[in-house]
């Protein structure tokens, strides 16, 4: 199997290249900048342009024409909304999968008014959220990360609210709840992992926690929301109290961990797209996670 990667020079794919590899693929890596070391991990390399070139997907399509690719994991929030309205396309003409929700998923997921209208809909309990100035805690409707998050009592020379919600400000200990759905929306993997300590937005220490509540609390986003493939949801759990922040329709950074503590999730996934059985492993909880930094040293002259 031929699978396409994105994002190959974040930090997260440097926890996840060992899991890709584990299997017979033949993997194809895509990242905007010859200066991102997944090029340089043993993938075969292309270089593409960002999702605001209006030429991204035109660069995107060919190679996956040449490369004959069959399997695509989308990673980077820019283009999730993009590649979701093109999964049938790539489909039809070139037999390539998309490893994504539908459409009206990733519009749910990637806008805070539309998933806390979501959330509030189906009662799961979130922070209060308006899209007016009426709430501590500033956020960019689309974003990802504490990226232009302020707090309306700090805001910098010239903030424009526009595009922005404000929200309560919630406590307690914030999770994240990584997920593996089957074609059909069937939750094969629900993996709270409690975030001891976080670094621009990314557990860096980590923690496996089973939570019956949390656990159920996502069951019912599943059953309302129908995502497929590897999502994470996050909480924040103050004593008998939820807040739901959150639902990202990717990968989270920290997902290597749940791999750890189940399966690899990737077996899953191509199990899924073969129509092959695949029989979900026992979750080990009590497993920690500690990310640290490796280097990767090369010569200039072997730059892409």
């Amino acid at each position: 199997m031929k699978v396409l990667v994105e994002g190959i020079g974040s930090m997260v794919f440097g926890t996840q290249i060992k899991y890709y590899k584990e299997l017979d693929w033949e993997l194809v890596g895509i990242d905007v900048t010859n200066e991102s070391f997944g090029l340089y991990k043993g993938l075969k390399p292309h270089i593409v342009p960002k999702y605001s070139d209006k030429n991204c997907f035109d660069v995107i399509e060919k190679i996956i024409e040449q490369e004959k690719i069959d399997l695509v994991f989308c990673t980077v929030n820019e283009g999730l909304l993009e590649w979701s309205k093109r999964k049938k396309y790539f489909k039809g003409k070139y037999n390539a999968d998309i490893v994504i929700s539908d459409e009206q998923v990733i519009e749910i997921c990637v806008d805070k008014w539309r998933t806390y209208k979501f959330f509030n809909e189906n009662k799961i309990p979130t922070p209060r959220t308006s899209l007016k100035d009426d709430f501590p805690l500033l956020k960019p409707r689309i974003g990802r990360g504490s990226s232009g998050i302020y707090y309306n009592t700090v805001l910098p020379k010239n903030f424009n609210g526009e595009g922005y919600i404000s929200q309560e400000i919630v406590k307690g200990e914030e999770y994240t709840v990584d997920v593996l759905c089957d074609l059909k929306s069937n939750p094969i993997y629900i993996i709270p992992r409690k975030r001891i300590k976080t670094e621009s937005g990314v557990s860096i220490i980590g923690k496996t926690v089973y939570n019956e509540t949390l656990i159920n609390y996502v069951k019912k986003i599943i059953e309302k929301l129908k995502p497929i493939g590897i999502i994470n949801i996050q909480c924040f759990v103050d004593g008998d109290e939820y807040n739901f922040i959150e639902i990202n329709p990717r990968m989270a950074g920290g997902v290597s961990l749940s791999f750890a503590a189940s399966d690899n999730w990737f077996h899953a996934i191509e199990c899924f797209y073969k129509d092959t059985e695949y029989v979900p492993k026992n979750i080990t909880y009590g497993k920690y996670v500690f990310r640290h930094y490796e280097d990767l040293i090369i010569d200039e002259a072997d730059l892409l």
